[in-house]
């Protein structure tokens, strides 16, 4: 019996997908100070090591030789309430599942750090690891949209050397290699076409298959930066970070049975399976100004291809594992603002605030895609302790707004017919928030 499974394809499109938080499920949090601006200033505040996965050419003012180790803490909150419609044999609708659902996205652990040391008055290397993509979904078994998705884990490590040389006092560039590794693990529940003559397609309904996808992936990509100090009072940054190419190789399996006619199907099918995809390319414009010795302005305006995502088609050794999934995401832009405070000389306030365009919508939202524009709203705090070490802590509520899915199962191109009407159809609407605190060492050598 073949099985009509998406998840292959399901977990190529997670794998850029984080509920953590940034829109088209990318993860902005690489530094707990950006954090409390709301990330504005990101790449034209020099402030500590963590520039350097923001914007390579800061590292050349950075502070002598300095580390940056850190973690932000995602708590999720996200509630869905719909339900899945499928024909049974006879051709009538009937409701697959249905009902509210809590509690699906986990919390959240992303950890960074950041290395600099300079060489000389001119040159300056970095070394890094953060996350730039992740996510933690895990839906109750009986969900409205099992058969759309139920668990899903991607874990993805960035390791960034940078190298910065300063041309002048006021001008520097920045150069960064990056070696991407992704692994990610996805389930749920699938239904099949039975081997009769002709094949009939099994609803859902009489379907219990658990279906599984397991797979990793490394890229190479780059960075690289300028940071302009237009007056002594204000920087301007500008920095480019390269699309990653992927070549996804992974496993698929099938197990379970299906009813047809009074009679159980067993299910047993494996195969390995393939997927090209690749990264966006993003660019970030940012600006910093010292209004005096106690009060700094942030902006930010960062872009990403998103388009450059049109479908995802998994090839598996089983052709009757691949799958495909449209995928029709547009350009979008972020836009951050935010203040720092110098209270005292050993204490820094600050916050910000950050609108999230999403290149997801109605029309192309998926279970495992529960995305939205998003608002952020940020405060955070720099304890100096002493000349060479401090302490920045940040929090950030980040609140979605609400989206509708309507999700159908789709053929491979030059399949017929283009939607598997089988499958049927998985509606509703989320409500999706999320709390992020974020704390940070910095030490002078």
């Amino acid at each position: 019996m073949a099985v009509l499974s998406p998840l292959f394809a399901a977990m190529a499109f997670s794998f850029h997908s984080s509920t953590a938080q940034s829109a088209g499920y990318g993860i902005y949090e690489n530094s707990a100070g950006y954090m409390g601006t709301a990330f504005a200033g990101k790449a034209s505040n020099p402030q500590d090591a963590s520039i350097a996965a923001n914007n390579p050419a800061g590292i050349a003012y950075v502070e002598g030789t300095q580390i940056s180790v850190g973690s932000a803490v995602i708590f999720e909150g996200g509630e869905f309430e719909g339900q899945h419609i499928a024909p049974n044999l006879q051709g009538q609708l009937e409701v697959v599942a249905q009902g509210k659902t809590k509690d699906f996205q986990s919390t959240t652990l992303v950890p960074f750090g950041h290395f600099v040391i300079p060489m000389n008055e001119q040159l300056s290397f970095g070394l890094s690891g953060y996350a730039p993509y992740g996510i933690e979904l895990d839906y109750d078994k009986s969900w409205a949209g099992q058969y759309f998705g139920n668990k899903t884990s991607v874990k993805t490590i960035n390791i960034q050397g940078t190298v910065s040389y300063k041309f002048q006092e006021d001008f520097s560039v920045g150069f960064g290699l990056i070696g991407s590794y992704v692994k990610g693990e996805l389930t749920q529940k699938s239904s099949g076409t039975a081997p009769t003559d002709p094949p009939i397609s099994i609803p859902p309904q009489n379907a219990n298959i658990d279906a599984k996808v397991d797979g990793d992936a490394e890229a190479i990509g780059w960075t690289v930066g300028a940071l302009w100090r237009v007056r002594e009072q204000t920087y301007l940054g500008l920095s480019y970070f390269s699309q990653l190419d992927f070549k996804l190789k992974g496993d698929v399996a099938a197990n379970g049975t299906a009813t047809l006619f009074g009679q159980t199907l067993p299910v047993n099918e494996k195969s390995k399976a393939k997927l090209d995809i690749t990264m966006p390319e993003k660019a970030a414009l940012s600006l910093t100004h010292h209004l005096n010795d106690e009060w700094t302005l942030m902006a930010d305006a960062t872009w990403t291809r998103w388009s450059r995502f049109e479908e995802f088609y998994v090839r598996a050794d089983n052709s009757d594992l691949s799958s495909y999934i449209p995928i029709k995401w547009t350009d979008v832009w972020s836009w951050s603002f935010g203040a720092s405070w110098q209270v005292a000389p050993e204490w820094k306030l600050r916050a910000g605030y950050m609108f999230d365009q999403s290149p997801v919508d109605d029309k192309n939202r998926t279970a495992r895609t529960p995305d939205a524009d998003r608002n952020w709203f940020t405060l955070g705090a720099n304890w100096k302790a002493d000349p060479k070490f401090s302490i920045d802590l940040s929090y950030a509520y980040v609140s979605l707004k609400k989206g509708k899915v309507s999700e159908t199962k789709h053929n491979p191109p030059g399949d017929s017919p283009e939607v598997v009407e089988s499958y049927g159809t998985f509606t509703g609407e989320y409500n999706n928030s999320s709390h992020i605190v974020a704390a940070q060492l910095n030490y002078i050598f």
